[in-house]
């Protein structure tokens, strides 16, 4: 009895002198009782609707919103969803400070973070080296305490996981150099540790526009997301072209995954809080993204083939949406195929001739959706959008072919000897600037490897046609799956 006694002392002192980050939002963004927490998490969850090859996805990081649960906690959920059944020692939790600018960045170096569903312990060791490696890294309560960005995370890793710890982290700065120094310190900690490790960056994206207004914003900003344009990103927020309320935490994310990640990230829902309150008429709505950053080599895709019929119903369906776009001057909006081949977030190309010349060539580089959707888009955008033609008229679509270009994702390459001709498609991109040629444009030239680097430089990139030898210029290869009516 004596020995229990003591251990209940122990751990009565322990929790006495122990720091804990007690709830700020809960009761108002989300509920203060567990079970009715847990109720809405797990309609949440249920609600979840991944396109069967998101479903496995193993994710290294995660882009989640932090409004109100009843506008945002949806969108969340899909995210968040991906931790089902997995592990992770340590989750870096960056946000911003919506009510301080100390130009500090501040980490939560308390014991434990508590929501109604528990308390959540912190990883002090990660957290304490941090806060050694700058002077303005540093832990003030005062900037945690009312602040929700991460707050509004921890229920939804709390429904999915156990054992694991956080790092909180908000910036209270837009000082680059001390982001790029934290980023640059996460990437050091990420590679030396034997920790499994989450990064999540907290961020709503555009603020009080109409609807229509909010969804091409919305559009644009999560675009040069998925294509990894950071420089462009970085300028069009500066510039108030695009929006993401925690963007001085999401480049601390940005240069995390740019660093760890081959591949791209992947949009698995878009809303905003007009959608969730059922009034797409709003005049003040607010965006919110769900993009998870597959851990390397998840998002590889294998060599595929597609059956006669699968064929002939995509070039069915770009025609009928070049079709369709004259008749109604509107886009066709194809009914969702069953699970398949279909459904898979694949980037394509759709290419139009017209007696054997270009008529028209419109493309993803990355996957942002649906593979029938991509194709529908594309065609329509290749009649109608390709800067380079008029639109195309009724008259001639009869006389126009239609080839279908379906990508495997981009790989960046150091060596140009890696560039097989007429298998891989080369993407070049230096600062703003950036070309693409197709595998089969070597084919149709019968260019060189020089000669093709070369045009694809001055002609598709506007750069110096010797730019590829340029240390600064990324060369990337892909391959593609080409079929045609």
């Amino acid at each position: 009895m004596k020995k229990i006694a003591i251990i209940i002392m122990i751990i009565f002192a322990t929790l006495l002198i122990s720091q804990t980050r007690k709830p700020a939002v809960s009761g108002t963004w989300y509920p203060s009782n567990k079970n009715e927490l847990n109720k809405m998490l797990e309609d949440f969850y249920q609600k979840v609707d991944l396109e069967k090859e998101q479903e496995n996805i193993e994710p290294f990081g995660i882009v989640s919103p932090h409004a109100g649960f009843i506008y945002s906690g949806q969108i969340a959920a899909y995210g968040y969803s991906l931790l089902k059944n997995k592990h992770f020692d340590t989750v870096i939790l960056l946000g911003p400070s919506h009510h301080y600018l100390e130009n500090v960045i501040s980490i939560y170096n308390g014991d434990f973070y508590k929501t109604p569903l528990g308390n959540v312990p912190i990883d002090r060791e990660l957290a304490s080296i941090l806060i050694k490696k700058d002077k303005k890294f540093v832990f003030l309560n005062e900037i945690h305490e009312q602040e929700h960005s991460l707050e509004a995370q921890v229920p939804f890793l709390q429904y999915q996981m156990k054992d694991f710890k956080i790092v909180p982290i908000l910036t209270s700065t837009r000082d680059f150099k001390l982001l790029d120094k934290m980023a640059n310190i996460l990437i050091e900690i990420i590679e030396n540790t034997k920790k499994k490790i989450l990064v999540v960056s907290s961020t709503d994206m555009s603020h009080f526009h109409n609807y229509q207004k909010a969804c091409a914003i919305d559009r644009g900003t999560i675009d040069l997301i998925l294509e990894k344009k950071w420089d462009v990103l970085k300028n069009n927020i500066l510039s108030e072209r695009c929006e993401l309320c925690g963007y001085y935490s999401f480049y601390i994310f940005q240069k995390v995954m740019e660093h760890f990640q081959d591949g791209d990230g992947i949009l698995l829902k878009y809303a905003n809080s007009g959608d969730a309150m059922g009034d797409t008429n709003s005049n003040r709505v607010v965006g919110y993204c769900s993009i998870v950053f597959p851990k390397k080599g998840e998002e590889k895709m294998e060599k595929f083939t597609l059956s006669k019929d699968e064929e002939k119903y995509l070039l069915n369906l770009a025609r009928t949406s070049i079709e369709y776009y004259l008749e109604n001057r509107k886009k066709y909006v194809p009914p969702k195929p069953d699970a398949g081949i279909m459904n898979r977030n694949l980037a394509v190309f759709v290419t139009l001739n017209k007696n054997d010349n270009l008529r028209g060539c419109i493309g993803q580089l990355i996957a942002q959706g649906p593979l029938y959707l991509a194709v529908s888009e594309m065609a329509n955008s290749a009649a109608f959008n390709d800067y380079r033609f008029g639109p195309v008229s009724k008259d001639e679509l009869e006389d126009i072919n239609i080839e279908i270009s379906i990508l495997t994702p981009p790989e960046r390459i150091f060596d140009i000897e890696k560039i097989r001709m007429g298998i891989d498609g080369v993407w070049i991109k230096k600062g703003f600037r950036s070309g693409v040629f197709l595998p089969q444009v070597a084919t149709e030239t019968g260019w060189d490897r020089k000669t093709f680097l070369e045009n694809l430089c001055a002609h598709k990139a506007g750069l110096p046609k010797d730019a590829y030898l340029d240390k600064d210029t990324e060369v990337n290869i892909f391959q593609v799956y080409k079929f045609k009516e």
